[in-house]
């Protein structure tokens, strides 16, 4: 799955869907997007177009960052590695407590969902031959 390796910063995190604003502070927890937070990937699993799954190591062997930024009132996820990778969050949404976020860059699509009270997400990047599955926690620095 060489072409899944994510490029850009299609960041392991995160399907096309329009803008829309930052979500209010009083709509939900501590992580509703109303602060920035720095998110730590911890499992991967990378998939390919006929279901085979393999799980790997954060980093290993794939593209994807350890860590990563997500700012939604900027819009913006970024690479916490200094190599200035960023995508723009087209969509944010607080849904039942948890905070969606989803964008598309480079051929792929992708999409987090945020715990609002623990930080926990899952995430995913998306193409036509394949897809990862992230998953990790947050934290506001």
């Amino acid at each position: 799955m060489n072409r899944l390796q994510a490029t850009g910063l299609v960041l392991a995190l995160g399907s096309v869907a329009l803008a829309a604003p930052a979500p209010p502070a009083s709509a939900a927890g501590k992580y509703d997007g109303s602060k920035p937070m720095l998110c730590a990937v911890t499992a991967v699993s990378e998939c390919t177009k006929d279901g085979a799954c393999e799980r790997s190591a954060p980093q290993e062997g794939n593209n994807l960052p350890g860590f990563v930024r997500v700012d939604v009132k900027a819009k913006l996820l970024t690479d916490n590695d200094g190599s200035g990778r960023k995508t723009e969050i087209k969509s944010s949404a607080i849904v039942d407590n948890q905070l969606m976020l989803q964008g598309a860059e480079n051929g792929k699509a992708w999409s987090i969902v945020i715990s609002s009270d623990s930080g926990i997400f899952g995430s995913s990047v998306v193409e036509d031959d394949g897809l990862f599955a992230i998953f990790g926690r947050c934290t506001i620095p």
